[in-house]
C-alpha cells in the first residue's frame, strides 16, 4: 500500500523547509476496501501514510514510520475528496497538517527514519 499511496501524491513542492503535495485517493484505492462498505471512509493509517510518503519525498529516500508522537483526526475523507498535506521535517521530528479546501481534516507529529 505504500507505493500505492505515493504514486498518488501530486504536485509535490519544496520552499525553505516546508514541503506540500495534494493527494486524492479514489475510489478503488484499496485502503476504502471494508471501511466502510456502506459509506467508504479513508483510514487514518492511510494518511499518516500520506504524511511518512511526503517526508521520504523530501529527504529524497524512503521513510518508515519510527513512532506516532501525536495524531489529531478531525474530519472523514471519501474517496475522490483532494487533500493538501503540509510538512517540515528537522531531527527526524515530521510535523504534518491535511486539509481539505480550508477544512481541517489531520494533524500529525511523527518520527521517521530512513527505510
Amino acid at each position: 500500500m505504500k507505493k500505492e499511496i505515493d504514486g498518488l501524491l501530486k504536485n509535490f513542492a519544496v520552499e525553505s523547509d516546508v514541503a506540500t503535495a495534494e493527494v486524492s485517493f479514489p475510489a478503488s484505492f484499496s485502503g476504502f476496501q471494508g471501511h466502510f462498505p456502506e459509506q467508504p471512509v479513508l483510514p487514518g493509517v492511510c494518511q499518516i501514510s500520506a504524511a511518512v510518503a511526503l517526508a521520504g519525498r523530501m529527504r529524497g529516500t524512503p521513510q518508515v514510520l519510527a513512532e506516532i508522537v501525536n495524531a489529531k483526526f478531525v474530519a472523514m475523507v471519501m474517496p475522490d475528496q483532494l487533500l493538501q498535506v503540509r510538512s517540515t521535517l528537522a531531527d527526524g521530528l515530521l510535523r504534518a497538517s491535511i486539509t481539505s479546501g480550508e477544512e481541517r481534516v489531520a494533524e500529525f507529529k511523527l518520527r521517521v527514519e530512513d527505510a
